[in-house]
């Protein structure tokens, strides 16, 4: 309750200012339309998906802050829409589908004329769905598309020269492969995933693959290069990404453990921590879990 300056009695609004209270009248009046004053006494209508909103501290009671209304209708905060990867309380249209994280290859959405049609490769551009015919269409030549729907070769995504077989490290040949600096790291970046690299969006990498003799957990080790790593282990075609880490070591070098099944293709990607950092690296790769 409160006295407003015309010597009424009112009622503090959202924004704290002494007014004539109105809630209940059928009428949205801005200053009630929050949820201490009930939205207007419900005069305004609930926030619906997509839209701002106040929701109450879990810790304080009284203590309101911004958010956005999520998928389910449910007031919360909005730090991680648009941020950390698909979060399935913002996979709706309402909010842009996590604005943009939760679209991937493949998935429905509207092109310029109404019409349906499917996200290519890339995950922003809409293209006509063209995954029936019997033409192979680069933009659509991915695993989430079977890569046109068969009309694609399916490619990896390393060079054949640079496939390491089944190749496990030994006492007498504990690198599988080493590398120098001739590797240009500052190129332009093609496989940046989740985990994949930190320190900068231009550095390059370095890719080999290599195909699992068995079932089982194996550890890729970049302990002994002379410089900042990154590692990642991605599938055979750079589509998803099953292992990463940037540094593990102490001396700022990398190691992950990856669990793959007998046969299995993966891409090993050496990336370098930043444009400023590069130098030799070797790899090493052993059956187990990574002692750390």
């Amino acid at each position: 309750d409160c006295t407003t300056s015309a010597g009424e009695a009112g009622i503090y609004d959202c924004d704290k200012n002494c007014s004539v209270d109105t809630r209940g009248d059928t009428v949205c009046d801005d200053e009630f339309d929050c949820i201490a004053a009930d939205y207007d006494g419900a005069d305004c209508g609930l926030p619906g998906p997509g839209e701002a909103c106040e929701y109450e501290s879990s810790f304080t009671a009284g203590l309101f802050y911004d958010g956005i209304v999520d998928c389910d209708g449910v007031c919360g905060s909005d730090f991680y829409h648009g941020y950390g990867g698909c979060d399935s309380e913002f996979d709706c249209e309402a909010l842009g589908y996590d604005l943009g994280e939760c679209i991937g290859a493949g998935d429905a959405c509207t092109l310029s004329d109404g019409s349906t049609g499917i996200y290519a490769c890339d995950g922003t551009t809409c293209v006509a769905d063209t995954t029936g015919d019997t033409t192979c269409d680069e933009d659509l030549s991915c695993v989430e598309t079977d890569f046109d729907g068969g009309a694609c070769t399916a490619t990896s995504c390393f060079d054949e020269a640079d496939d390491l077989g089944s190749a496990l490290s030994t006492d007498d040949a504990p690198y599988v492969v080493e590398g120098d600096a001739s590797v240009d790291f500052s190129a332009a970046d093609e496989y940046d995933g989740e985990c994949s690299l930190w320190g900068s969006a231009t550095s390059g990498e370095a890719l080999y693959g290599w195909t699992a003799p068995s079932d089982g957990e194996f550890c890729f080790d970049l302990y002994g290069s002379s410089f900042d790593t990154s590692l990642a282990i991605k599938d055979e075609f750079c589509d998803e990404e099953l292992a990463c880490d940037g540094d593990g070591h102490s001396d700022y070098t990398s190691y992950t453990s990856a669990t793959l099944t007998s046969g299995q293709v993966v891409t090993i990607v050496i990336d370098s921590y930043s444009t400023t950092t590069s130098g030799a690296f070797v790899l090493s790769i052993t059956e187990g879990a990574c002692a750390g």
